[in-house]
């Protein structure tokens, strides 16, 4: 698989791991992740941040929010933590909070060789993110990437280094100018929240080339639902409810 949008054009409704499989796991730790890959995952979602004095050789975080007070055994926001302290705190399931390096590395090794590869979704989600993202991503040509993002700043910043990896701008509102902002990114989807999905807002996407995935999904009757619409994938906490024969 060279690219997203081919990931796009050869599945008939993809199936991606929320934060790995968030909902078998604790989130966004490599045995999240490893449990997405093992449910053969169309592709896996994740978030990066950056901690406190971020360098070129400062490593992004895998983690979902401000703080770390939610997911580990630790206090207070991640951008005021060094990589040491940050290397310290442990989620409910025992493991560390993992670099982007980390959960990319765990996705080459068992893509090696294989004709379905998982993809990997990365969500800009800390602010200067894009730049280390896209230099990062530089190192694995043979893997497929997406970059995503609330903030559509983050993602002009991916696209003014990087040219070539897919991107989706990220809305939890729908906006009326949502295809605009993502034909400006060169976007190959949009990312919506699933209570945004409607056929009419699909089918305009879809005229424009854009593919809808939509988040986030925990049951197959609300999939197939959205795959009426003409959603063309979901993320999912719960990819075992998923599996293709």
């Amino acid at each position: 698989m060279s690219s997203f949008q081919a990931l796009l054009n050869s599945v008939d409704f993809l199936i991606i791991g929320h934060r790995g499989a968030a909902g078998m796991e604790a989130e966004n730790t490599l045995p999240s992740f490893q449990r997405a890959v093992d449910l053969q995952c169309d592709a896996l979602e994740l978030d990066v941040q950056c901690g406190k004095d971020f360098n070129e050789q400062s490593p992004l975080w895998v983690i979902h929010d401000d703080t770390v007070d939610r997911t580990t055994n630790g206090r207070g926001s991640v951008s005021d933590m060094t990589e040491s302290q940050l290397r310290t705190l442990g989620c409910s399931n025992g493991a560390q909070i993992p670099t982007l390096r980390d959960v990319v590395e765990l996705v080459a090794l068992q893509s090696n060789g294989r004709k379905n590869v998982t993809a990997i979704n990365v969500e800009l989600k800390g602010q200067a993110t894009a730049k280390p993202v896209a230099k990062l991503l530089g190192d694995y040509p043979d893997l497929v990437f997406l970059v995503s993002s609330f903030d559509h700043r983050e993602l002009h910043a991916f696209r003014e280094v990087d040219q070539r990896t897919a991107v989706a701008p990220l809305f939890h509102k729908w906006q009326d100018q949502a295809i605009q902002i993502a034909q400006d990114l060169s976007a190959c989807c949009v990312n919506v929240a699933a209570r945004l999905a409607t056929p009419e807002r699909c089918k305009l996407m879809r005229q424009q080339g854009l593919a809808v995935l939509a988040y986030t999904v925990n049951s197959a009757s609300t999939a197939n639902k959205l795959k009426g619409m003409g959603v063309d994938g979901i993320f999912t906490d719960r990819p075992d409810l998923f599996i293709r024969e």
